[in-house]
This record gives C-alpha cells, sequence and structure tokens, in this order.
C-alpha cells in the first residue's frame, strides 16, 4: 500500500512498461538512442528495446584517441543485427571494408565512409578503402558547389548500385541528405512559426530574390526584403553558400512556402526617425533623386529611407510643368525636412531651391556674388562627403565641387585626401560650371587646364575678345 492508501501492483506496472519496449529491430534501420555507458570497446546506448545497443567505441573516437561523445548524449546508429549481447550498431561503416560488409551495406542501406579522390567524366571516384566506387555528379550533394570543391572531402555515402560481388558501386551523397532533410523539415513543422530569427545558407540567387536553407527546406528571401535600401539586384547584396541571419515572415507547409526578411533582422532607418536623433523638421539634408513621377521627386536621405518633395517645392517659387525640369534620377540634391509623419511612414522635403526665378541679368542674383556660369569665385569650404566638397559663398548658398573635378593629392583614401586639401573653413577659388535650380556645379582653374587638350577654349571666345560668356557656352556641355 502506498502513502494515499492505495494499492500498487508492481508487476502489472512492470510487465506493462515491458510491452512498450521494442523487440524487433531490422538491418538497416536508423535507431536513435541515450548513450548510458562507455566502455574500453564498446559504447551502450539504450534504444528503447529489451536490449542495449552495442556500438563499437573506435567509432566515437577522435584522432588523439578520445571519445567524442559522453554519457547522456544522444547518438544516431543503424542497426547491424542483434545477438544474446544486445543490438550492434554502427554509425557508417568505416576501416577495411571487407565484400561481405559492401553486401550488407548494400542491403540495409547502411551508410559508408568514403573520400572523393578525383573527378571523372559523369561524377567522381570514391575510395571506400581498397573498393573503387563512381558518384554521378548529381548524387553528390542537393545543392551545386564547383567540382572541385569535393575532391579530398570524406563524407558518408550508400550503396545505390551493387554488383560484380562489389567489383561494380555506385554510390549516392544525395540519398543520405535528402532522409536529413525531411527529418529535419518534420521537426520544422512542429517548431516553426513566423516571427522566428534563424541563421541559413543561401543556396540559389535568382532575379526576384535569394532562396535560403533553413536546415530541412528552403525559404525565400523576396528581394524587397533584402535590403531597406533600393535593390534591383539581389547579388548586389548575398552570395550563394553566404550564411545570413533571417526573420520568418510567412510559414504555409500546404504550398510549401516559406517567405523571410534579411533586413527586418537589421535596425531599420524608421528608428532613427522616430528617435529625433538624426532627421527632424527644418533640418538640411544632403540626398539623391532616387524616382520622379508627375507629382515630385522621391529622394534617398540614406539606404531605406525616403522622402517625396512635392512638384510644388521644386520650382523654388515659379511654376514647373515637370520635375524633370528641375531634377533628374541619380542627382544628389540638398532639401530641407517639411514635415515628417511618423505613423504613415512618410517625409515631405522642400529643394533648397533660393535660387528659384534665379535674374541672369544680375550677375549677383541679389546675393552680392557672381554666379553665372564661366565665373571665378571665392567660397569657404563647409562640408565633405564621398562625392565631393561644398563650397559656400555670401548669402549663404552652396556649390558642389564634384570629386571629379578634384585632382587627389596625398592620402590614397579619397576622404582623407578631400579633408586635406578642403579644411572646413578653408577659402577656395572656384569657377562656376552649370547652374540649374538650386544646383551649382563647380571646377577649379587646374582641372581646367588640364582638360585644354581635348577643349579648344580660344574657340569658345565672343567674337569681342571676351572669354565669360562663351565660357558659359563651353560649361553647358559639361554636366557632373
Amino acid at each position: 500500500m502506498d502513502s494515499t492508501g492505495q494499492n500498487t501492483d508492481f508487476g502489472a506496472l512492470f510487465e506493462a512498461n515491458l510491452a512498450k519496449l521494442q523487440t524487433n529491430f531490422n538491418v538497416g534501420d536508423r535507431i536513435e538512442g541515450v548513450i548510458t555507458s562507455i566502455g574500453r570497446s564498446t559504447v551502450f546506448i539504450d534504444v528503447g528495446g529489451r536490449s542495449d545497443g552495442l556500438l563499437d567505441v573506435a567509432q566515437v573516437l577522435d584522432d588523439e584517441g578520445k571519445p567524442t561523445v559522453s554519457v547522456g548524449d544522444t547518438l544516431t546508429a543503424y542497426c547491424l543485427g542483434s545477438d544474446e549481447e544486445g543490438i550492434r550498431l554502427t554509425t557508417k561503416i568505416s576501416g577495411q571494408v571487407a565484400d561481405a560488409a559492401l553486401g550488407d551495406a548494400y542491403e540495409g542501406g547502411i551508410p559508408l565512409e568514403g573520400k572523393v579522390a578525383a573527378e571523372r567524366k559523369g561524377g567522381y571516384e570514391v575510395e571506400l578503402q581498397n573498393h573503387k566506387a563512381f558518384c554521378p555528379y548529381s548524387q553528390i550533394d542537393i545543392f551545386k558547389r564547383e567540382p572541385a570543391a569535393y575532391i579530398g572531402e570524406r563524407f558518408a555515402f550508400i550503396i545505390s548500385e551493387y554488383s560484380e560481388n562489389g567489383r561494380n558501386l555506385v554510390v549516392s551523397r544525395r540519398r543520405l541528405l535528402e532522409k536529413e532533410m525531411e527529418e529535419q523539415k518534420a521537426r520544422l513543422r512542429e517548431t516553426l512559426a513566423p516571427g522566428d530569427l534563424l541563421t541559413g545558407i543561401v543556396t540559389r540567387v535568382v532575379e526576384f530574390g535569394a532562396f535560403v536553407d533553413i536546415g530541412g527546406t528552403e525559404g525565400l528571401i523576396h528581394v524587397s526584403e533584402l535590403s531597406w535600401s533600393r535593390t534591383s539586384d539581389p547579388a548586389d547584396v548575398v552570395s550563394e553558400g553566404q550564411s545570413v541571419e533571417i526573420k520568418v515572415l510567412t510559414v504555409d507547409w500546404e504550398n510549401n512556402r516559406i517567405s523571410l526578411s534579411l533586413k527586418q533582422t537589421q535596425p531599420g532607418p524608421w528608428d532613427r526617425v522616430e528617435s529625433g536623433e538624426s532627421f527632424r523638421v527644418g533640418m538640411s539634408w544632403q540626398g539623391k533623386i532616387t524616382k520622379i513621377m508627375p507629382f515630385g521627386a522621391f529622394v534617398e536621405l540614406e539606404p531605406g529611407l525616403e522622402g517625396l518633395i512635392h512638384i510644388s517645392k521644386l520650382g523654388g517659387g515659379r511654376r514647373i510643368n515637370s520635375p524633370e525640369e528641375v531634377v533628374k534620377e541619380g542627382e544628389e540634391v540638398e532639401v530641407t525636412i517639411e514635415n515628417i509623419d511618423v505613423e504613415r511612414q512618410r517625409i515631405g522635403l522642400a529643394m533648397d531651391n533660393n535660387y528659384g526665378g534665379y535674374d541672369m541679368t544680375d550677375p549677383s542674383g541679389g546675393m552680392g556674388v557672381d554666379l553665372r556660369p564661366g565665373a571665378t569665385v571665392t567660397g569657404i569650404a563647409d562640408g565633405i562627403k564621398p562625392f565631393g566638397v561644398f563650397i559656400r559663398f555670401p548669402g549663404d548658398k552652396t556649390g558642389l565641387l564634384h570629386i571629379s573635378q578634384i585632382e587627389l593629392k596625398g592620402s590614397s583614401n579619397p576622404m582623407r585626401a578631400l579633408h586635406d586639401m578642403f579644411p572646413p573653413g578653408k577659402e577656395v577659388e572656384v569657377i562656376v560650371q552649370k547652374m540649374e535650380g538650386t544646383r551649382i556645379s563647380l571646377t577649379l582653374a587646374s582641372t581646367l587646364a588640364r582638360e585644354d587638350d581635348h577643349i579648344d577654349l580660344k574657340s569658345a571666345q565672343d567674337s569681342d575678345g571676351g572669354s565669360l560668356g562663351s565660357l558659359g557656352d563651353l560649361f553647358g556641355g559639361l554636366d557632373l
């Protein structure tokens, strides 16, 4: 009688548990069990049967003769048969493979360890100790790699064709990998859920995205989920064989579709906008025109973050019929942030276009400095960017001296060279190349001198011998 006053029939309980134990294991069965003891010659494994599983200890020793497993570890092995001592197991057949063992491995589907020795027509020559086998290209892996990558590697294979008493052997590694993938996929079906963060391997890069092996199955990262910035070519972001951290978006086992995201594992640009640390109303920003629509132009402020300049904000006070009259795709522009809608994730911009309606009859444009094309003016270095140097003029107007117009000196690092040549606050004499809206393109006299071999300056002089007006024509053909 136990502490609750109830009788316990230990005999019946023992018999019930005994009945649950598996009694029959067939040769080739894949068995999973827990290591209960490691002896000098044998590893004892609880396989849920009436007898222990017995594994040659040599199969779990490293190159220094030390066990690679411990008591309590779960181990997967294959049944070689059973006797009165227990169930004989193997992780794979290795060592001196006898013909009889090859036959047993073929009949039971037991893996053999082999070395990829060389490439030959249609596949590879595989060494199973003193036996030669052939593995077709299609059976060496699930995903394609360079053929030479397998040479010299040791893998587990199963014999898919066996004839002439083992003298003709065809082996497959792919069948083992597919079986492992099915087992992994079964486990994923039970655990995988949207929102999970995983590590996977990129298996294929295609026009619309990248496929990723997440252990047993593939998921797709659509091109829109690769990066926060606009991406037209997935190969610019990922490559085959690359390990990536991804987030699971949707899981559809019925149609075998799993959608993944790479960009959502990385901080989003709107995180910085919401914090107010980097983007605030009234702030000026340098960006690039990414898309032009009839109603305005989109500007990339940083990767993944765009704002819209409405067409009404592009003309600097004058009416324009199309954004293309003022800007073009790929152009660098200065903008002012007018409004931020965090909830709708929208940023309204205005072109820093105080030159709108610029009166070319007034050389200074009302700003006290001659900014007509061809004019030589002096400004102050006001900022360094990877694409060039901003030069500030009286009236707080700024032009761009593009890096292509500068002969870099000193450091081999372009940014460092620019900083050394144009430290903030330094006076710089430049020549106005072109002016379109707020965009003022500048060059240097030294740059023009280098171009003398390509441009005949004399032909640009007007009939009175003056050069200012004709330089404007000359520079009108240069677009940086």
